[in-house]
C-alpha cells in the first residue's frame, strides 16, 4: 500500500524486513505517549514512510486514518527473533561477532556505551557486532576487525539500510546471553569507581558470556 501525498508516493511497509533500522530510530526519538492522537499519527507514519510531518498535515483524515490502520498490522506481527549470522548489504557480507566471549577491552567499552542509549545509538551498537567477512570456511568465519572509525560509517550504512528484522534478532540473542552482563554492570557502576567497574565487570562478563561457534580458529 502506498500513501500518496501531492503526486508523491510514499511506501507502508507490513513487514519488518522491509523497516530500515534507522526509521524506528526515528519514531522512538520523536513518538511521545502522551501527545494528541493526531500528532502520535503523524510521527508513526513520518518514520516508516519517510513523508515529511508537515505534508501529512494536510491529507485527509480519513487518508491519514486508512494509513495508520495498515501500519498497525505491522506492530501486531512479532519481528524476527532469530539471529541473522551474516547479512549481504550492498554486496558486502556483515557477520555477527562470532565469539563474543572474546571481545576486546575496547569493543567491550564501546559496546557498553552504546547500549546504554538504548535505541538512540542502536545503530553504532550493530556497527560493534556485525562487520566485514574477511574470510570463510562452510560455516565458519572471521570478521574484520573493529576500529572505531569504520565503526562510525558502518552506522551510516546499518541506519539506512538494516532491516529490523535483523536487528531484533541480533538484540534477542545478544539479550539472551547477556543478562548477567547487563545486572553486573549496572551494579558495579553504581558501587564502585567507573575504572574498576569495567575491569570486574569484563571479567565477569566473560564467564557469563556464551559463546557462539563460527570463529575461524
Amino acid at each position: 500500500m502506498e500513501l500518496v501525498i501531492n503526486n508523491d508516493k510514499y511506501y507502508i511497509p507490513n513487514k519488518w524486513n522491509e523497516v530500515a533500522l534507522g526509521c524506528y530510530m526515528e519514531f522512538v526519538k520523536h513518538y511521545d505517549e502522551e501527545a494528541e492522537e493526531v500528532q502520535k499519527q503523524t510521527v508513526l507514519l513520518s518514520a516508516f514512510t519517510g513523508a515529511p510531518i508537515d505534508m501529512l498535515g494536510s491529507i485527509k483524515k480519513k487518508v491519514l486514518d486508512k494509513a495508520v490502520e495498515r501500519l498497525n498490522e505491522l506492530f501486531i506481527k512479532p519481528a524476527n527473533k532469530d539471529l541473522n549470522l551474516i547479512v549481504n548489504i550492498d554486496g558486502v557480507d556483515y557477520g555477527f561477532h562470532p565469539n563474543l566471549a572474546d571481545l576486546k577491552l575496547k569493543e567491550f567499552v564501546d559496546l557498553d556505551n552504546k547500549l546504554e542509549k538504548g535505541w538512540e545509538a542502536m545503530d553504532a551498537v550493530m556497527s560493534i557486532l556485525y562487520r566485514p567477512v574477511v574470510e570463510q570456511k562452510k560455516d565458519k568465519y572471521k570478521i574484520e576487525e573493529y576500529d572505531f572509525i569504520s565503526a562510525n560509517k558502518r552506522a551510516e550504512i546499518f541506519k539506512k539500510q538494516m532491516s529490523v528484522d535483523t536487528v531484533n534478532g541480533a538484540a534477542a540473542f545478544f539479550l539472551n546471553i547477556g543478562i548477567d552482563y547487563i545486572a553486573i554492570t549496572k551494579a558495579y557502576s553504581k558501587t564502585m569507581p567507573q575504572r574498576t567497574a569495567r575491569r570486574k565487570a569484563i571479567k565477569q562478563t566473560k564467564k557469563s558470556l556464551t559463546k557462539t561457534t563460527v570463529g575461524i580458529k
